[in-house]
């Protein structure tokens, strides 16, 4: 459970990050290295960290936090590097930040109210915040599904609580 508020505000900036840059860079360096094959997949995964991104980004906007227009603390500037990479192996490197997003949603969704209520002023936007936070989760679970269908039978998903 996230119990104050800088650590919430830093949360929805990585995730900010993670969604609109590097998701995007990982699926774009994969589909590179891909070409013909699983693009469709991929291109699920892209247009929804779009969408994931700009949601990330209106919550930002809402709690008067900074977009970040660099890594923030804590995570690397560039992290894929999928040359030479099966595409079996592209997927289960993208399904990894799959789940951590996922998980991120979590502890988000369960952030302590009264640091909602503090960061998102507003009721009706708690409410919404909650609603998106979940939406978000139940997005990165399929995403994760598309990922292992990808990788093969071999790779077992490790969800958090």
């Amino acid at each position: 459970m996230i119990k104050d508020k800088i650590t919430l505000e830093k949360m929805l900036q990585r995730m900010y990050w993670i969604e609109a840059e590097m998701e995007q860079l990982g699926t774009w360096e994969a589909r590179i290295e891909m070409m013909d094959e699983n693009i469709a997949a991929l291109e699920t995964l892209s247009h929804d960290s779009d969408r994931h991104g700009e949601l990330i980004k209106k919550w930002l906007i809402k709690g008067n936090i900074s977009i970040p227009d660099e890594a923030p603390h804590g995570l690397p500037k560039h992290i894929f590097d999928f040359t030479g990479s099966s595409s079996q192996e592209m997927f289960k490197t993208i399904m990894k930040y799959e789940i951590l997003a996922m998980n991120a949603y979590k502890d988000m969704k369960n952030t302590n109210p009264a640091v909602l209520s503090q960061v998102f002023p507003n009721e009706g936007d708690v409410n919404e915040f909650l609603d998106d936070m979940e939406q978000l989760i139940k997005d990165e679970e399929m995403h994760a599904g598309i990922c292992k269908k990808q990788v093969g039978g071999y790779t077992t998903i490790m969800y958090g609580n």
